[in-house]
């Protein structure tokens, strides 16, 4: 009966204890809030009525930017240290409070990297439409045997031999061999998140790196995955950076 008694107690205090530690490790988090500044030359994009120009010779307008951004991981040393649940979010330049991603309980600590995804998973595509930013009622949904629009950027340029000089790049596909999925993992310098605090990140997309890769002229309407669309794809990818 002593014995049993101790042995009762004894796992009564290593619960104690434990559950402390779960709780004090629980608590030490914060939150980030990860702004995205999509550009052109270093400006803020304006959609609609500002000229840009490419090193292409290209001279064009930007009328629509939308993508999405997913599997939202933060790294210490190419480790994962956070993973954002439920991780989609539709970005649209024409909505500024889509360029906001708020991050809760990220564990306080330093981090060296984020990365991400451009566009939606494989296992994501065959579920159907879902609601959310994946609502299909939001235009970035093509079909069960498609599935969903990764990257959407329509505008017109005199380059364009179409119906009012108009391009539109909708990529997408998840099939091989048009995958268009995207990872994207960007360095991060003597980044903290710190205890019960909002730290925040800026994430600039530069739209002059896709479109110097492009000659509107020969590649102005890319609407099926396919080839091109792993192309436009890759340009995307490369757009990336923390500032």
């Amino acid at each position: 009966m002593i014995k049993s008694r101790f042995s009762i107690k004894t796992a009564l205090v290593t619960f104690l204890i434990a559950g402390f530690f779960v709780s004090k490790t629980f608590a030490q988090t914060g939150q980030l809030s990860i702004q995205v500044h999509p550009t052109f030359a270093g400006k803020s994009l304006e959609l609609g009525n500002t000229l840009y120009h490419s090193s292409n010779g290209d001279s064009l307008y930007v009328d629509v930017l939308r993508f999405y951004i997913t599997d939202m991981t933060l790294h210490q040393k190419k480790l994962v240290k956070f993973k954002e649940p439920l991780s989609c979010h539709l970005i649209d330049a024409e909505e500024p409070g889509s360029q906001t991603i708020n991050l809760q309980q990220v564990p306080v600590g330093r981090y060296d990297a984020i990365s991400f995804n451009i566009g939606t998973d494989s296992s994501t595509n065959v579920s159907g439409a879902i609601g959310g930013d994946l609502d299909p009622t939001l235009g970035m949904y093509w079909a069960w045997n498609t599935g969903y629009i990764n990257l959407k950027i329509e505008g017109r340029s005199n380059s364009c031999n179409t119906r009012n000089h108009t391009f539109e790049f909708h990529v997408g596909g998840y099939l091989p061999p048009f995958q268009t999925l995207r990872r994207v993992t960007l360095p991060l310098k003597n980044y903290h998140v710190n205890k019960n605090e909002q730290s925040s990140l800026n994430l600039q997309l530069e739209l002059t790196h896709f479109f110097d890769q492009i000659s509107l002229k020969n590649t102005n309407q890319v609407m099926i995955p396919s080839l091109i669309a792993t192309q436009l794809a890759n340009y995307f990818q490369s757009t990336w950076s923390v500032f």
